[in-house]
């Protein structure tokens, strides 16, 4: 039975929660939840004062005794019912010759007044505590970053980057057409793509290349994520997901292997495949297109399509059977789908919905057609990620800017860092749950600020408790890229514009937190140059 819509959205017509006392504002925003009082107030202890960093040893205790709570997941004890990826084996030169090989990166590292310059050919790293003493590595992935998301829970922390490259340079590589979502010709394929998975050794510091999957026939990816599930056979890490701009959802299942040196795949057809047929052009065969997805749980993912419709399927977890239709569909808007986001309230499921038009919306997941709220609308392409600690969608509310929304009343927005250049990436913890989050702009500054420290402060809260810190600044003069590794803090305020334009070689396109106890402190960006950036905030490993 689906639950009564009016206890889990609430309508706008409330008092203003500045006018709430503290139990009043509490339960406005959390609802009445057992135990999750007496967990914040325990959050509150052990994030409140913690401005940028944690230890790791504290946070697996915290985990441990319960005053940490990450997010469960579902363990299968025997083969995952993903096929395995069907597709060519290739030599290393083989794959380079078709992907192409970028340019070295020409960097220099500074901080303090010191620097250092180095030269990063595809696949070299640099230990950044051996020239600035920071506690990171600097390497050249190969390829323009446009994804990147941790798995979930590893034996050993594992890193997915989807990159892209074009032989004619950048410039033709950020404005291919085949890049977009909308439907199209078959192009000339001068883009590459490939998923790469890496393995973090976090005790000697060290990225190794574990797994490359060349998949230009699909076309290139933004989102990946990685299937809510932990399998116990140590021969598969994960199934890892994407929706290409071949209007479909991939899905593919990486195995572990025995080689000394990675592996190199042409997919040509990958573990599972979600397509729409767009059913008003009759029998054409022609494809509606996916341009974002969630997953509902384990079992479940649900797509946006581009002609604003929304629709569920079923994954092959506990299934052999073919499951292409979908379970349900419905439509929702008038114009594309650019984001779903789950979250939960009280035992239901809450649909975060943002269009490429002026339409911005909630639905209970269990009672779509009658529970819909009018939400802010955002003209920032980026998914919401929900934290389940804290009961949120962290988004960013405008192009400039990160706040956050409630689940119980997503039509309420809170600002938590407003800049004057586009935000082009952001991650919070989606399964540790920490309330640290890494954002990053257009402008290749890289900043960390505690998300909680806003909401612990109830309720006098306000953004002075937010005080953002920018990690890394990247700055390009001369084709020689600086990354400036200097702490500062900042205002969450707008700031005075610094450039009428921006040099795609310091747009950071992706950032990510490690979801892996084993260097839980561990984030990673990346830039369309193929800088990738990894940095462990412990300070007592510095």
């Amino acid at each position: 039975m689906a639950t009564d819509s009016s206890k889990i959205v609430l309508k706008a017509n409330l008092p203003r929660t500045r006018d709430l006392s503290f139990v009043g504002r509490f339960h406005h925003n959390f609802g009445f939840e057992n135990g999750l009082f007496e967990y914040l107030l325990t959050q509150k202890d052990l994030w409140g004062d913690k401005l940028f960093y944690f230890k790791e040893s504290d946070f697996e205790r915290w985990a441990n005794a319960g005053q940490q709570k990450v997010r469960e997941i579902s363990i299968c004890d025997v083969e995952s019912n993903f096929p395995d990826i069907e597709g060519e084996q290739l030599l290393e030169l083989d794959f380079l010759a078709d992907f192409g090989l970028i340019k070295p990166i020409n960097l220099k590292v500074a901080k303090n007044g010191a620097s250092s310059e180095q030269e990063l050919a595809p696949g070299d790293q640099i230990l950044l505590r051996n020239t600035i003493g920071r506690n990171g590595i600097a390497l050249n992935v190969g390829g323009a970053v446009t994804a990147m998301k941790w798995l979930p829970y590893g034996n050993s922390p594992i890193l997915a980057v989807a990159v892209i490259n074009n032989r004619e340079g950048l410039p033709a590589m950020i404005s291919d057409p085949y890049l977009g979502v909308y439907p199209h010709e078959k192009l000339d394929g001068k883009t590459k793509s490939a998923l790469q998975i890496w393995k973090f050794h976090a005790g000697s510091m060290v990225m190794e290349l574990f797994q490359v999957y060349e998949t230009s026939a699909f076309g290139a990816t933004a989102t990946i994520n990685w299937v809510p599930l932990k399998l116990q056979n140590e021969e598969v890490f994960g199934v890892l997901a994407a929706s290409f701009s071949d209007g479909k959802l991939h899905m593919f299942k990486v195995k572990n292997h025995v080689s000394e040196s990675a592996v190199y795949t042409k997919v040509s057809q990958p573990s599972w495949t979600i397509s729409m047929k767009d059913e008003r052009v009759g029998n054409s065969g022609q494809i509606l297109p996916i341009t974002c997805y969630d997953f509902v749980d384990d079992k479940r993912v649900l797509v946006g399509t581009l002609d604003g419709a929304i629709a569920e399927y079923v994954l092959p977890n506990t299934s052999t059977e073919e499951l292409k239709e979908p379970s349900f569909l419905e439509y929702v808007a008038d114009s594309c789908i650019t984001s779903v986001s789950i979250g939960e309230s009280n035992n239901s499921k809450i649909v975060l919905v943002n269009t490429a038009s002026t339409q911005a919306f909630a639905l209970q997941y269990e009672n779509i057609r009658q529970s819909r709220v009018d939400t802010n609308y955002t003209i920032s392409p980026l998914m919401p990620l929900y934290h389940r600690g804290f009961r949120i969608f962290v988004y960013p509310d405008s192009a400039e800017s990160i706040g956050y929304t409630f689940v119980r009343h997503p039509h309420q927005k809170h600002s938590l860092l407003l800049k004057s250049e586009m935000v082009s990436s952001f991650h919070v913890s989606e399964y540790l749950n920490h309330p640290l989050a890494i954002v990053s702009s257009i402008l290749g500054d890289v900043y960390v600020l505690n998300i909680g420290r806003k909401i612990f402060g109830v309720p006098k809260a306000h953004n002075k408790l937010v005080v953002p810190l920018k990690l890394w600044s990247l700055s390009i003069i001369d084709n020689q890229l600086t990354l400036c590794g200097d702490y500062v803090e900042v205002k969450m305020d707008r700031t005075d514009i610094k450039w009428s334009f921006t040099p795609p070689e310091v747009v950071v396109s992706a950032s990510a937190w490690n979801e892996t106890f084993e260097g839980s402190s561990t984030y990673t960006f990346g830039t369309y140059t193929g800088l990738l950036v990894l940095e462990r905030l412990d300070p007592s490993l510095t």
